[in-house]
């Protein structure tokens, strides 16, 4: 095999001779285990070709060409990764399938829904939990609707299975106390608890704080959020309930004369490492909460300050007025009548609850 395996430039490439034709493709890495791996494919998927008639793919095939051509220009890093961890656990289910037509295949070859049943049951079993399973679904769609576009199969059984039957439990919303935040804050880095202190009075998302730059800073009015988990922009003001204290946060902060970053170490560096550096601090404090957490605290607060449930859908970038909605359990009769139905900053919103006509 090694002669069929050569490099252009860094990239391994595949070259073959099967029923007299002279085949040569880029196998798509600079690995020279990867690549023999995907050479032993390739080979026997043209061997299939030549002598059989029809050519046939694998799962690991079809992963790989997704993972190679599909997840780096089309999904997100993090989604990415989780990708990649669905895709790692459902090998050992998937790795003897066949993702072509299934009426062309043997039964136990094809992938169909009764497979995707097989592959929760089998999942069930090991105790991941109902979320996980979901994840994993999609990424197995995600697949297979690659192969749809490739010409290998016309249906995405990962897709058409009913996902009702493993429901997703939301968990219960942990409400850090203002005395817990405050503490932390002050064990914390200094930086570190900024961004806290941020999160706390604004509901932005880590990731957002992480990424934050000055040019997106609009003292004292508000922060222009372009980098979100929805990929649509967002604007939070600095003007309403709660909201307001963070201008205080930003302008404590101290700006680096050539980084754009409103948070950065060194030399004007982004905190690359976030997630993990947040976790050790959180262990080495005794920390209960998690960083995530900050958020759900402002939202409830920011209810109780007054503020209306509209705009606290536009300010924490809920696609689903429901999904905002979940803060209303955390308030009194009093306060849920307010966010409900107290003026928005926005009055142009349509209002889910109903108008209040009262003088």
């Amino acid at each position: 095999m090694p002669e069929n395996l050569y490099r252009r430039g860094k990239t391994w490439w595949g070259r073959a001779q099967v029923a007299g034709d002279e085949h040569r493709r880029s196998l798509r890495t600079r690995d020279r285990t990867e690549a023999r791996r995907r050479l032993t494919a390739w080979l026997e998927d043209l061997n299939r070709a030549a002598y059989a008639g029809e050519e046939r793919h694998t799962w690991q095939e079809a992963v790989v060409r997704f993972t190679t051509e599909v997840l780096p220009d089309n999904v997100k890093p993090k989604t990415a990764t989780r990708y990649l961890v669905s895709l790692r656990q459902l090998d050992a289910l998937l790795r003897d399938r066949l993702v072509d037509r299934p009426e062309s295949l043997p039964a136990d070859k094809r992938i169909t829904r009764t497979t995707i049943a097989d592959i929760v049951s089998e999942r069930k079993k090991s105790g991941a939990t109902n979320a996980t399973i979901r994840r994993d679904l999609t990424a197995a769609s995600a697949v297979l609707k690659a192969c749809t576009g490739w010409g290998w199969r016309d249906d995405n059984p990962a897709k058409e299975w009913d996902r009702s039957h493993i429901k997703e439990r939301r968990a219960p919303i942990l409400l850090p106390t203002a005395d817990e935040i405050t503490a932390a804050i002050a064990a914390v880095p200094a930086t570190m608890g900024q961004m806290m202190a941020l999160a706390w009075r604004t509901g932005m998302r880590e990731d957002e704080i992480v990424t934050l730059e000055h040019p997106q800073v609009h003292l004292p009015a508000r922060i222009d959020l372009t980098k979100t988990k929805t990929n649509r922009p967002r604007a939070i003001p600095l003007t309403g309930p709660i909201t307001d204290l963070a201008v205080g946060t930003i302008a404590g902060t101290v700006r680096h004369l050539k980084s754009k970053l409103v948070f950065w170490h060194g030399d004007g560096a982004g905190f690359a490492n976030f997630a993990s550096n947040f976790a050790a601090q959180r262990r080495s404090h005794g920390i209960r909460f998690r960083f995530h957490h900050l958020r759900h605290r402002f939202a409830v607060d920011y209810l109780r300050a007054g503020g209306n449930i509209y705009d606290l859908q536009q300010i924490l970038g809920h696609a689903s007025i429901k999904t905002t909605e979940l803060y209303l359990d955390y308030l009194t009769p009093e306060e849920k009548e307010q966010a409900m139905h107290g003026p928005a900053q926005n009055p142009a919103q349509v209002q889910r609850f109903g108008t209040d006509n009262r003088a």
